[in-house]
């Protein structure tokens, strides 16, 4: 009689443990908000990676020189980027100091000039180079470019670099192999011709290089991942907890009392303004190109492939510009705004200002690359010499961009386009033949 009450009570408890495990079953929800933790802490360590100066200040272009013919090695090529990198690694030793030009060096079989989208203080420069700044002595202020080339006399490969404010050169000895210079010399590159000197007309010579044939370029879609406001307050504010959210006229704001982030453009861009009160405003002794690196670098602002575009100087103010660039490629305007870009401002010895965009670009493009052919930059001259008011002295640069363009809210295009620094401005040049906005807009 109790065996047979023994397996009773068994059996009912197998069927009550098959209900509680179906109802659980069904009733089963995923913890949502921690895999959004999950997610959200690899985002942050993402956006947080430091990087070094070479990875943030790098040629816009490199031009060979062989027996009087110049040439441009692609951006988006591996060439460019290893010959750059190989050119860091090399030792230097004081040559020619005092050397009055030309520049480029002329009479020399080979060279390569490397010219950089802004002047690089040399403290900068020497630093890339892991030179120690107190055995060279070069001048204090900023290099625009280098040429590369092979001194016939000797067999070695020298360097000059061009400091154009003060219109001086120095020249200096490397330890580049020059057999492995020869080879650089040797690629598939694209046919230029100097165009204009720009505002320089000594032998001190920045030329603007155009290729003489069309170009190809590719467009490309993106997606797009926001990264979160509250990233930059932890990182910004001293005392994160006492940020407070503001919404006036549709535009979000967050500030403590003191410092501000506002956002832009539906939250897609940040402005954060730290306000001066001192009354030192002396300038700070550290350069706003080395300042505004170690600002960014220290509070995880490199989520995309940023390059030093731009810095100026302006009264008591500064501030330095690092451009999004997309295989090479610079982002030079996003929606016709030229705000694709990490732009620091600083006072003294303070950051003041610091605006970014909000979102990065996912890894790779999701639809199959279009190849587009652009005009040649000869072409480009001559619509620009179309141009009532146009004046090639204030003629800066010449360079393909992208036009970054928003689909939805995380889907971009990037177009190609011909874009012209020109006095101080950016200006894309279209080519709508018989439309009424061609030429700069």
């Amino acid at each position: 009689m109790n065996y047979e009450h023994v397996k009773t009570g068994l059996l009912i408890g197998l069927v009550g443990l098959s209900i509680i495990l179906t109802w659980q079953l069904w009733t089963f929800q995923p913890d949502i908000n921690f895999l959004g933790e999950s997610e959200e802490l690899e985002r942050t360590s993402l956006i947080s990676e430091e990087v070094r100066l070479s990875d943030v200040i790098r040629p816009e272009k490199l031009i060979t020189h062989v027996d009087g013919q110049t040439a441009m090695i692609p951006r988006h090529t591996d060439a460019f980027d290893e010959f750059f990198d190989q050119l860091l690694q090399a030792e230097l030793d004081e040559g020619d100091m005092l050397a009055t030009g030309p520049f480029p060096k002329p009479g020399v079989s080979a060279g390569i000039e490397v010219i950089f989208p802004a002047a690089v203080p040399t403290d900068t420069l020497l630093a890339m180079f892991e030179v120690d700044r107190e055995v060279f002595n070069l001048p204090t202020s900023e290099v625009d470019r280098l040429y590369v080339y092979i001194d016939n006399n000797q067999d070695e490969v020298a360097m000059q670099l061009l400091f154009g404010e003060d219109e001086r050169v120095v020249e200096v000895e490397t330890s580049f192999s020059a057999n492995e210079f020869q080879e650089w010399m040797r690629g598939d590159y694209i046919p230029v011709t100097s165009v204009s000197q720009g505002p320089n007309h000594t032998q001190l010579h920045q030329h603007v290089y155009v290729p003489v044939e069309p170009v190809e370029v590719e467009r490309m879609t993106y997606t797009t991942s926001p990264i979160d406001v509250n990233y930059f307050i932890n990182e910004l504010f001293n005392e994160p907890n006492s940020v407070r959210a503001n919404l006036a006229d549709q535009n979000e704001s967050f500030t403590d009392g003191n410092r501000i982030i506002q956002l832009r453009n539906d939250g897609e861009f940040m402005d954060y303004n730290n306000p001066l009160f001192s009354e030192n405003q002396e300038r700070s002794s550290r350069h706003i190109v080395q300042n505004s690196f170690d600002f960014i670098n220290s509070h995880g602002g490199w989520s995309d492939p940023y390059i030093l575009s731009d810095w100026a100087v302006a009264d008591v103010r500064e501030e330095a510009e690092y451009m999004l660039h997309v295989d090479g490629t610079p982002v030079i305007s996003y929606e016709g705004q030229s705000i694709m870009s990490l732009k620091v401002g600083r006072i003294g010895s303070q950051i003041v200002s610091y605006e970014r965009p909000l979102f990065d670009l996912d890894n790779q493009p999701i639809n199959a690359i279009q190849r587009v052919e652009l005009p040649s930059g000869e072409a480009v001259l001559e619509r620009l010499n179309e141009q009532e008011y146009f004046d090639p002295n204030r003629l800066e640069k010449v360079m393909v961009g992208y036009e970054m363009n928003k689909q939805n809210v995380s889907l971009v295009t990037l177009e190609p386009y011909w874009y012209v620094l020109y006095d101080g401005q950016w200006q894309k040049v279209t080519f709508n033949d018989g439309a009424s906005e061609e030429g700069m807009q």
